[in-house]
């Protein structure tokens, strides 16, 4: 019984001592830095990031015309291959091929360059008659982006198969 007593005083006077206190503190002092730095976004940031989430909703809705709201006019997918009309066209085959359709993004980063951007990220998109997936693919896609009319807009976009 005196035992368990010695261990809980020794424990309790190793979390209080100086050397202890100091690593928590220094422990706290990175989360308030790293939690910071992750809101040190800026507006822009922020609405393009909010048209990028609009963008993957209305993908995995299958809504074709709310997607085809944040393509620009003069869009280039791929190159040549793919201008404005030529998307909405296959964003329609691919909605009219699948009940279901998800969208999984990740490592999303930006680039803020004034009025434009540049966005690159890996997407997961998967899609099939019901809920589970028959088909998918991973992609690696940098897409181009500007600011016009009041909203952002992506003006270019080049997707290939991700590197395993």
């Amino acid at each position: 019984m005196n035992r368990g007593k010695h261990v809980k005083n020794m424990q309790a006077r190793a979390l209080h001592s100086p050397s202890w206190t100091r690593c928590w503190t220094w422990l706290l002092g990175l989360g308030l830095a790293l939690c910071l730095t992750a809101c040190t976004r800026t507006p822009d940031e922020e609405a393009l990031r909010a048209a990028i989430d609009a963008m993957q909703q209305a993908g995995e809705s299958r809504d074709v015309p709310a997607f085809m709201d944040y393509v620009a006019d003069d869009f280039m997918g791929n190159g040549p291959e793919f201008d404005r009309q030529g998307l909405e066209r296959y964003l329609r085959l691919i909605a009219m091929r699948n009940q279901a359709l998800g969208v999984t993004r990740s490592g999303t980063t930006i680039e803020m360059h004034g009025d434009r951007a540049v966005v690159r990220m890996t997407l997961l998109l998967t899609g099939g008659a019901g809920w589970l997936p028959e088909r998918g693919e991973l992609l690696e896609v940098e897409s181009g982006w500007r600011f016009e009319g009041g909203e952002w807009r992506v003006a270019s976009a080049r997707w290939k198969p991700a590197r395993s």
